[in-house]
C-alpha cells in the first residue's frame, strides 16, 4: 500500500484528495487486520491531521466500512465490507476448490448453500467420481419450517417466530418439538435431515413448481405437510434412531466474522449411516464450516 496520500494520477487527471484519503485509511485497514491501528497510528501513517482521521473513520463506522472497539479505540474493517466482497466475488467460488476435496475425504456428496431472498439455494456442490450429487447446484427450497434449521438455530427468537410462522399452518406436536430440535443443533453443531418418501415427495413437487417465488402458499403448504408428516431431526435420546433409516443430509453454519451465519456446509449420505458414523461425518462437517467461516474471513 502507498501511504502517501496526495498520489499524482498516471492518466494525469486531477485525483480528489478527499476521496484519495478515505481509500488510503480502508487501504491501512485492510492491510493490518491483526494490528487493528489506533487513530493517532493511521493519522501518522498515513500523514494526515486528527480531525480528518477522525471524519473519516466516524464516517466509515456510520457506513459499516470500519468497526470502532469501544475499549481499546482501535479500528477495523467492518461488515459492510465483507458483503462488498461477497457481491463481488460469491463465497461459493473461493471454496470451490476446498469443497471437492472435503467429498473426497468424507467419500460421500457435499453441498453449500445460502439463502436468498426467502429462499435455500445449494450455491455449490460436489460428488465422488462422475456421478451427480442427490442435491446439486441451483435446488432451491423455501426459507420455512422445517427447512434451513442450521441457519435459524443461532438466530434470535424473533427470527425463530417468522420461520415458523411462514409454515402454518402447523401442529402442536412440531411447534413443541421444533423448539428443542434448534436448541440440540446448536449445541452439538448440525442439523441431520431424514430421507423419508415425504421428504422426497415434498421436495420433488417444490422443484416442479419452483417459479422463483418459494414463499407463495403452495410452498408454505408443502413445507408444514412435511413438518406433519415428518419426524424432525434428532433429540439426544432418538440418536440411536439414526441407524434405522437413511438420512439425506449432515448440515453445519458458515460464520462470518460477525457471528453469523451466511451459508451452510451440507454432507450428502443418502443412505442409512451408524450412530458413530453420524457423530464423526457431523464433526467433520463442522471442522470444515469452520474452516471456511476461517477462509473467507
Amino acid at each position: 500500500m502507498n501511504n502517501k496520500v496526495e498520489q499524482a494520477s498516471e492518466s494525469g487527471q486531477d485525483l480528489s484528495p478527499p476521496t484519495r484519503r478515505v481509500v488510503a485509511v480502508v487501504e491501512l485497514l485492510a492491510a493490518r487486520p491483526d494490528a487493528r491501528p489506533a487513530l493517532t497510528e493511521i493519522c501518522r501513517d498515513l500523514r494526515i491531521s486528527r480531525s480528518t482521521g477522525h471524519a473519516i473513520l466516524h464516517t466509515l463506522c456510520a457506513c459499516g466500512w470500519a468497526i470502532r472497539d469501544p475499549l481499546s479505540g482501535r479500528y477495523s474493517l467492518g461488515p459492510a465490507m465483507s458483503r462488498i466482497w461477497r457481491q463481488a466475488a460469491p463465497l461459493h467460488r473461493i471454496l470451490r476448490e476446498p469443497l471437492q476435496d472435503f467429498a473426497v475425504s468424507i467419500d460421500m456428496p457435499v453441498c453449500m448453500s445460502e439463502v436468498r431472498g426467502g429462499a435455500i439455494v445449494v450455491v455449490d456442490a460436489a460428488a465422488v467420481g462422475p456421478a451427480r450429487p442427490p442435491i446439486s447446484a441451483g435446488v432451491r427450497l423455501p426459507f420455512i419450517a422445517p427447512f434451513g434449521r442450521e441457519f435459524v438455530a443461532w438466530a434470535s427468537r424473533t427470527d425463530h417466530t417468522a420461520w415458523l410462522e411462514a409454515a402454518t399452518p402447523v401442529n402442536d406436536v412440531f411447534r413443541a418439538r421444533i423448539s428443542k430440535v434448534l436448541k440440540e443443533i446448536k449445541r452439538r453443531g448440525y442439523g441431520i435431515e431424514r430421507l423419508s418418501d415425504p421428504l422426497l415427495r415434498v421436495y420433488t413437487a417444490l422443484q416442479a413448481l419452483d417459479d422463483g417465488v418459494m414463499r407463495d402458499p403452495i410452498s408454505a403448504r408443502m413445507a408444514a405437510a412435511l413438518a406433519d408428516l415428518t419426524i424432525v431431526d434428532f433429540l439426544p435420546d432418538e440418536f440411536p434412531e439414526a441407524e434405522s433409516c437413511a438420512l439425506a443430509t449432515i448440515s453445519a453454519p458458515v460464520f462470518d466474522t460477525a457471528g453469523r451465519v451466511v451459508m451452510s456446509v451440507s454432507a450428502q449420505p443418502y443412505r442409512r449411516l451408524n450412530a458413530d458414523e453420524v457423530r464423526d461425518i457431523g464433526k467433520r462437517v463442522v471442522e470444515f464450516a469452520q474452516a471456511a467461516g476461517a477462509l473467507i474471513a
